[in-house]
C-alpha cells in the first residue's frame, strides 16, 4: 500500500512545452570575410534598437511580378537566398553531399561561389544564357521538365521572373562578398492576446554598401514550437490554445534573427507585493518574465524540502536525520543562508563538483591507455588536480587555463627527468600539485585537430560546431571555413607514447631507461616488451612515461593527401608550376580575430587569452549556463551545450546578468553556487498552481528531476547505514559513487562489498564518450525499477553486517535475550524464596537429614542464580525500547527527508506490527520507500 501511494506522489505534474524570451527590435550585425564563401569574422551580436530606418526597397515579390523589366537581380542577395527559400539546397535535395542528378549545391546555399560555378557549369543546360527560357531551373520547378522535387513555383510567378531576369542578364557574381551589416525583424516581439491573433513579419536587410531592402520573400522561418506559435513559409504566425513562450527564428544570408512569440497563460495578473517577494537580482528578472507570461510562481519551499534539494544539488549527498531536526526547529532567518555556506565547505561538495567537470571535460579512462602502464593512474590524476581547485575554489578562468595549457614536460626537463619526476608523483599521490594538467589533450581519440576542435568548442565554449565541418551550420553563424580556421589552433598538439618522443636526446633516454630495467629495447627481439615495461612499474621501478608535445602547426592528412595530388598532377603536367609545401601561420578565434601563430611559442595561448577575455561571449556564459541546469533540471540555454543564434535564451537578462557578475567576481565558482541557492527562485516548491503546471523553462516552481545515477547510488547506501556512518557520510566521501574518477566503475564500497559499476550504468552515469552533455542520461526507464526492486544489490545494501536494519536487529534480539534471562532468574528466585520458607519449618521440626537435602539443593540454585545473574550483566542493553512510531519516522527522514504525514505513520505501523519480526516488517517500510517516486527524484 505505501508502494501504491508514493507512486502517485508526483502524478499532478504534467510535461511542459519549450518556452524561450526576447524582448525589444532584434537587429542582427554581421561582418563578413572576403572569401569564396561567407563567413563572418566578427561575431552576431543581437541589439535593441529604436531609431529610424530609411526606407527600403520594395520586396522581390513586388518588383518581380510582372515579367520584363530591366533589373538584374543579384546571386548573393536574390538567387541563392530563392534557391534556399525553395529547398533546392536543402539536405534533401540537390545539397546533400552526393546532391541530385549531378547537380550539386552547398548545404543551405552559403557558398556562392560554388554554387555559381555549378550552375553555369559547361556542357549542361541548368542555366542557359543563351536561350533562358531553356534553363533547367526554370524548366524543373515549374515542372516543364521531369523533376523529383516537384512543383516549386509556377511559371510566371514572381520567383520565375526573378530567375530568368538573372539568367536573361548574363547569370553574373559579384566579385566580392557583400556584407549585410544587419537584419531587422518587425515587429520586433509577439504576443498573442487571443488564439486568433495571428502577426505578418517583415524582414529588413540593411547592408554595408547602405542598401535597405525589404527581403521577406527570400527568407527561411522556422518555429522552435509549433504548439505555441506556428509560422509560414510566407512569415505569417499564428497560435493555438496552448500558453507558453518559444521564438519563431528568420534566416536570410548569414543571419540568424530569433523573435520571442510569447501567449499568456490565463488567470490574474502577478501582483508582485503578496505572491513572490524577490530576495536578489536572480529573482526580479524571472520575476519579469512571468509578469510577461502571466505565470504564478509556486510557494517558498518548506524546510525539508529546501534542505534535501540543496543537499543534494550542491554535495550530492542527503542530510541526516538529525541534521534534518535541527533544522526544522532551528528559527534563525538566516539558517538556509548558513546551511548553504556549510555545504559549500564539505568535502562532498568538492568531490561531487568535480565529478560535474570531469563529465564536462570527459575525462575517460579508456582513453587514456596509452599514457602509463597503471591504465586507470591518468584519470585519478585527472580527477585529483580538478578536485584540489575545486576544494580550495580556484578561480574557474584559471582551472581551465591549467587545462587548456596543459604540459607534460616542465621547460628544460630531459626525458628521464620526467619520468623519475612522474614515477614519485605517482607514488605519493601528488600529481595534484602540479600547475597543469595535461591529459585533456592525450586521449586517444584526439588523432586529428577536428576532432579536437569539436571537443573545445562543446567544453569550454557550450558551442556544437561540427556541423560546420562539412558545411554551414543550419542554425548558426558559423561556415565550414569558419571551422577549419578554428581548427588550426590544434594543428600543432601531439602526444608521444612510451617511445621517449623523437628527438636523439629523448631516445637516448628511454633506451637508458629500459637498459636499467635489464630489458631488451628492440620490440622485434623482444615481444615481451610491454608485460616486462608494466611488471617493472608494479615494483616501483622508472619506466617510461607518455607525455604531450606541441609541435609547430602541421598540415592534416587530408592537406597532405591534397598536396600529393597536385604534386603527381604537376609531374605530369607538361606546364611545370611551382608547387610549395603550405604551411599554418595562421588561426582564426570563432566569430574574433585571425592570430599570427607564429608570434607564440604555444598556439594555445592565444586561444585561452582570448577565452579569458571579459567580452568573451561564449566561456563565461557557458559554464553559467551549466551550473544553472544542475540546479533547476534544465538550463536557460537547453541543451546547455548549444549556445546557438536558433537556440536563444528563455531568459537573456537573467543569463546576461549572472554571466557579467560571475565575470566580475573573478570567476568565483563558490560565488555562482551562493547566488543561485540563495535565491527565492531556487528555494520555490516544486507543487504547481494553475499557471505554471506546464512551465518547465521559466523557473517559475521547481521542477522534480531524477537523481542522478552517483547520487542514486550513494543514497540508498546511506539509507541503509547505521547511524554513525551517515553522521560522516558527507566527509567520509572515499569508496563513494560521486567520487569515482574516471569511468571504470566497477569499485568496492568501503563499508559495502557491493560493485557499483552496474547500478552506476543502468541509471545513465556518463560514460564520457562523446562532445555532448546528453552523455549522462537522467530519464527513467523500466530496468530501473527493476533493479530498485528486484536486484541483489538493494538487498545486500539493506541487510549488511552493520547496517541501520542489523544494528536494529542486534538491539531486538538483545532486549529478547535479557527479557527471558530476567524471566528465568525471577522464577529461581521465586523457587529459591519457598525452599528458604521450607527450611526454616526443616530447622523448627530438628529434621536434620531433610534440613541437610534441601541446604544443599539451595546451595545449587544459588549457583545457577549467580550465573543467570551473570549472564543477565554480559547482554548489552539496548539504548531505550524500541519504539515503532520513531523508527518509521527514522526511516523516512533518512529516505525522504521528511517526517512521515499521519496517514503515513499510521499505516507504516500498523504493517510492522502485523509482521511476527519486528526487523522483518521495518524491512519491508524501508524497501517501499527507497521504491518511492520521491526517493529517486530531487524536488
Amino acid at each position: 500500500m505505501i508502494k501504491k501511494r508514493k507512486r502517485h506522489l508526483l502524478k499532478s505534474i504534467l510535461p511542459a512545452t519549450f518556452i524561450f524570451c526576447c524582448s525589444a527590435i532584434v537587429i542582427v550585425t554581421i561582418a563578413r570575410a572576403n572569401g569564396a564563401a561567407a563567413d563572418p569574422d566578427q561575431p552576431i551580436t543581437a541589439t535593441t534598437s529604436a531609431g529610424n530606418i530609411s526606407k527600403p526597397i520594395e520586396s522581390v515579390d513586388v518588383r518581380f511580378k510582372d515579367s520584363g523589366h530591366d533589373e538584374l537581380p543579384d546571386f548573393q542577395k536574390h538567387v541563392a537566398p530563392l534557391l534556399g527559400r525553395l529547398g533546392c539546397n536543402g539536405r534533401a535535395c540537390h545539397g546533400s553531399f552526393q546532391g541530385q542528378g549531378g547537380f550539386q549545391l552547398s548545404l543551405f546555399g552559403y557558398d556562392f561561389q560554388s554554387d555559381h560555378k555549378a550552375l553555369l557549369e559547361d556542357g549542361t543546360d541548368r542555366v542557359n544564357l543563351k536561350n533562358p527560357t531553356d534553363s533547367l531551373i526554370l524548366t524543373k520547378p515549374t515542372d516543364e521538365d521531369e523533376h523529383e522535387g516537384g512543383l516549386r513555383y509556377d511559371k510566371d510567378s514572381w520567383q520565375y521572373n526573378l530567375l530568368q531576369s538573372w539568367i536573361a542578364g548574363g547569370g553574373t557574381n559579384a566579385d566580392s562578398i557583400h556584407k549585410l551589416d544587419r537584419l531587422v525583424i518587425e515587429p520586433s516581439e509577439l504576443i498573442f492576446r487571443s488564439p486568433s491573433t495571428k502577426f505578418e513579419l517583415k524582414a529588413i536587410a540593411h547592408w554595408k554598401d547602405g542598401t535597405v531592402e525589404d527581403v521577406t520573400p527570400l527568407c527561411r522561418f522556422h518555429s522552435n514550437n509549433d504548439s505555441i506559435a506556428k509560422i509560414t513559409e510566407s512569415g505569417e504566425v499564428s497560435t493555438n490554445s496552448i500558453a507558453g513562450d518559444t521564438h519563431v527564428v528568420v534566416s536570410y544570408d548569414n543571419a540568424v534573427v530569433p523573435v520571442p512569440a510569447i501567449h499568456p497563460f490565463a488567470g490574474e495578473p502577478l501582483n508582485s507585493s503578496t505572491a513572490f517577494a524577490s530576495v536578489s537580482k536572480i529573482d526580479v528578472l524571472a520575476e519579469k518574465k512571468w509578469k510577461k507570461l502571466n505565470l504564478q510562481p509556486s510557494e517558498l519551499s518548506d524546510d525539508t524540502m529546501f534542505l534535501r534539494r540543496v543537499s543534494i544539488d550542491i554535495t550530492g549527498t542527503l542530510p541526516t536525520s538529525d541534521e534534518i531536526r535541527k533544522f526544522v526547529a532551528d528559527t534563525d532567518p538566516q539558517k538556509r543562508k548558513k546551511k548553504i555556506d556549510e555545504l559549500l565547505e564539505s568535502p562532498a561538495y568538492a568531490s561531487w563538483w568535480s565529478t560535474f567537470f570531469c563529465d564536462m571535460t570527459e575525462n575517460n579512462t579508456n582513453q587514456l591507455r596509452n599514457i602509463a602502464f597503471d591504465n586507470n593512474l591518468p584519470s585519478e590524476q585527472w580527477y585529483d588536480w580538478i578536485h584540489k581547485r575545486v576544494k580550495d575554489n580556484t578561480p574557474y578562468d584559471e582551472m581551465i587555463e591549467g587545462i587548456v595549457l596543459g604540459v607534460s614536460r616542465q621547460r628544460g626537463e630531459s626525458y628521464l627527468d620526467f619520468c623519475e619526476r612522474m614515477k614519485e608523483t605517482s607514488a605519493n599521490d601528488s600529481f595534484y600539485e602540479n600547475e597543469t594538467m595535461p591529459y585533456y589533450w592525450m586521449r586517444r581519440e584526439f588523432r586529428d585537430r577536428e576532432t579536437m576542435a569539436i571537443s573545445f568548442a562543446h567544453a569550454f565554449l557550450g558551442l556544437r560546431i561540427q556541423c560546420a565541418q562539412c558545411h554551414k551550420h543550419p542554425f548558426d553563424r558559423w561556415s565550414q571555413k569558419d571551422f577549419k580556421d578554428f581548427s588550426k589552433f590544434f594543428s600543432g598538439i601531439n602526444v608521444r607514447q612510451y617511445s621517449g618522443g623523437t628527438t636523439p636526446d629523448d631516445k637516448k633516454d628511454y633506451v637508458a631507461i629500459l637498459k636499467n630495467l635489464d630489458i631488451d629495447p628492440d620490440r622485434k627481439k623482444n615481444p615481451n616488451l610491454q608485460r616486462q615495461l608494466r611488471e617493472a612499474y608494479r615494483k616501483g621501478e622508472t619506466t617510461p612515461y607518455g607525455f604531450l608535445a606541441i609541435d609547430s602547426p602541421k598540415l592534416t592528412r587530408e592537406e597532405l593527401r591534397e598536396l600529393q595530388k597536385q604534386l603527381q598532377a604537376n609531374k605530369k603536367s607538361k606546364k611545370k608550376k611551382n608547387i610549395k609545401k603550405p604551411t599554418i601561420t595562421e588561426a582564426t578565434l570563432l566569430g574574433g580575430d585571425i592570430i599570427d601563430l607564429t608570434d607564440h611559442e604555444d598556439v594555445r595561448t592565444p586561444l585561452m587569452d582570448w577565452m579569458k577575455q571579459r567580452d568573451n561571449p561564449f566561456f563565461a556564459k557557458a559554464l553559467v549556463n551549466r551550473v544553472w541546469a544542475k540546479y533547476f533540471g534544465v538550463g536557460i540555454v537547453d541543451p546547455v551545450d548549444d549556445l546557438n543564434l536558433a537556440n536563444p535564451p528563455s531568459n537573456a537578462a537573467l543569463l546576461d546578468h549572472l554571466t557579467q557578475e560571475f565575470i566580475k567576481h573573478d570567476f568565483d565558482l563558490k560565488w555562482l553556487h551562493r547566488e543561485i541557492t540563495n535565491s527565492r527562485t531556487y528555494q520555490l516548491s516544486w507543487v504547481p498552481n494553475q499557471t505554471n503546471e506546464r512551465d518547465r523553462r521559466n523557473f517559475s516552481r521547481a521542477i522534480p528531476r531524477r537523481l542522478p545515477a552517483e547520487v542514486i547510488f550513494d543514497s540508498i547506501t546511506f539509507a541503509a547505514s547505521d547511524s554513525e556512518t551517515n553522521r560522516t557520510f558527507r566527509n567520509s566521501v572515499n569508496g563513494r559513487a560521486i567520487s569515482i574518477p574516471g569511468t571504470v566503475t566497477n569499485v568496492k564500497r568501503t563499508k559495502y562489498s557491493t560493485d557499483a559499476s552496474f547500478a552506476l550504468k543502468v541509471f545513465g552515469r556518463s560514460e564520457r564518450a562523446s562532445s555532448c552533455d546528453c552523455d549522462r542520461s537522467e530519464e527513467t526507464s523500466l530496468i530501473q525499477t527493476v533493479y530498485m526492486q528486484n536486484d541483489r544489490d538493494i538487498h545486500l545494501m539493506l541487510t549488511q553486517k552493520d547496517s541501520w536494519l542489523n544494528r536494529m536487529a542486534q538491539q531486538n534480539t538483545a532486549k529478547i535475550q535479557a527479557a527471558s534471562t530476567q524471566k528465568s532468574l525471577d522464577t529461581l528466585n521465586e523457587r529459591i524464596a519457598k525452599m528458604e520458607l521450607t527450611k526454616t519449618d526443616l530447622m523448627q521440626a530438628d529434621n536434620k537429614k531433610q534440613l541437610q537435602s534441601l541446604s544443599k539443593k539451595i546451595k545449587g540454585l544459588e549457583k545457577t542464580k549467580r550465573s543467570l545473574e551473570a549472564k543477565l550483566a554480559s547482554i548489552q542493553k539496548p539504548e531505550g525500547e524500541l519504539n515503532v512510531q520513531q523508527v518509521v519516522e527514522e526511516a523516512y527522514l533518512r529516505t525522504l527527508s521528511r517526517f512521515p504525514t499521519p496517514e503515513e505513520l499510521d499505516r507504516c505501523v500498523q504493517h510492522i506490527q502485523e509482521e511476527k519480526d519486528l526487523v522483518k516488517g521495518v524491512t519491508g517500510v524501508l524497501w517501499a520507500l527507497v521504491n518511492t517516486k520521491e526517493f529517486i527524484v530531487n524536488h
